[in-house]
């Protein structure tokens, strides 16, 4: 019987640590994937029961998803948590999320001010809704901030710029 070198087994077991963490990320993305096509065709209950292992595993985009579903059915304390470990990992609909809950009041003590923060943060990671509530906000001077139209101009010109990228990139290379 022959050994093996210690330099193959350490590979070896590098390349095992490897599988196995590739693995355990791919796993919540896919829980994740499952959990949004369940969603979509509106089974809510399957939804749901995909995203609660990735939430768990700490996978933002599925905690972001729980969150708003159960919002929706009034689930407050969990969706509040869970929108508020989104945002923490910086996911921009978990910031678009606890904004939303902090602008009114639902879930936590009403605050423009964090809400206004919760928002800017989403838009500055590309969320197109919190680019509108942004160019509102300062067109207006609505929740704490002063009225300022170059601002509001940017802001409309980023979402703008923004809706452009997606489109081109939703209808693919041209030809």
């Amino acid at each position: 019987m022959e050994i093996a070198p210690i330099g193959s087994v350490k590979r070896s077991l590098v390349a095992l640590l490897f599988a196995c963490s590739a693995a355990a990320v791919a796993a919540p993305a896919d829980d994740h994937q499952r959990g949004l096509s369940a969603y979509q065709r509106g089974d809510l209950i399957g939804a749901m029961a995909a995203l609660r292992p990735a939430a768990k595993a700490g996978y933002a985009p599925s905690q972001a998803l729980l969150a708003f579903i159960l919002d929706r059915a009034d689930f407050l304390e969990e969706s509040t948590a869970l929108y508020r470990a989104a945002a923490e990992q910086n996911d921009p609909e978990g910031h678009a999320g606890l904004a939303n809950y902090y602008l009114v009041g639902r879930g936590v003590a009403k605050d423009e001010k964090r809400a206004l923060e919760h928002f800017s943060k989403a838009a500055e990671l590309g969320h197109a809704a919190s680019m509108s509530v942004l160019e509102l906000a300062y067109r207006r001077g609505l929740h704490g901030v002063a009225a300022d139209p170059a601002q509001a101009d940017a802001w409309a010109a980023r979402r703008a710029r923004a809706a452009a990228a997606a489109s081109a990139a939703a209808s693919g290379p041209r030809r």
